[in-house]
């Protein structure tokens, strides 16, 4: 996987205008400023409850970025869950955790979409099954509502457990579509590492 540390933030911003992918790019460094504290969760709280705080942290994050490079036409929003809308019709009841696009009413420049997970959720019972759930989730927001990029976050890291999530996705790879657009990301205090699914299960 790629990592990328705290202290390489301005050499992230420095090479933004030769990136593949400016708008990913953005995502990372956003990623990244979020402050430790808001991966930490007291016993006893929700996996819901911590992924909603992180969320909110890195969607303040991120626009941050985006108010910086003036995003043109383009909003950032989380949870999207209005009756009648596209995520609504098109995928019976899902939806993103975080969404870069145009507007929620129409399918022009669906640029990235975002799913989060603990590390407590990865870790639980049957938490193989639960990130292999939220990559087809991304996986169909590729396929139906032509997403250009999808995230899966996973806060905090054990390498035993993640060894194992990537062993059990690998049974699974061929369920997958678009596996060159679908990052899979750790997100640690002090440094973010991501890969593609096509060469994270390769």
């Amino acid at each position: 996987m790629i990592t990328i540390t705290n202290d390489q933030i301005a050499t992230i911003e420095n090479n933004r205008e030769w990136c593949e992918n400016i708008h990913f790019n953005d995502f990372l460094l956003a990623l990244i400023r979020v402050d430790p504290k808001y991966l930490l969760w007291q016993y006893g709280i929700k996996e819901q409850m911590c992924e909603r705080v992180f969320a909110y942290e890195l969607y303040h994050q991120w626009r941050i970025v985006a108010e910086k490079y003036q995003y043109e036409n383009l909003i950032i929003n989380g949870e999207i869950r209005k009756d009648g809308s596209i995520y609504r019709e098109n995928i019976n009841i899902v939806y993103p955790d975080l969404i870069l696009h145009e507007q929620q009413n129409n399918m022009n420049q669906q640029i990235l979409a975002c799913e989060i997970k603990t590390m407590r959720a990865v870790e639980s019972r049957g938490g193989s099954s639960k990130v292999k759930k939220d990559l087809i989730k991304l996986d169909n927001y590729i396929e139906d509502l032509n997403y250009q990029i999808c995230v899966f976050i996973q806060i905090k890291d054990n390498i035993d457990i993640s060894q194992k999530v990537i062993k059990y996705l690998k049974t699974k790879k061929n369920e997958f579509v678009n596996l060159s657009k679908i990052y899979y990301i750790i997100k640690e205090d002090d440094y973010i590492s991501y890969e593609s699914l096509e060469n994270l299960l390769a």
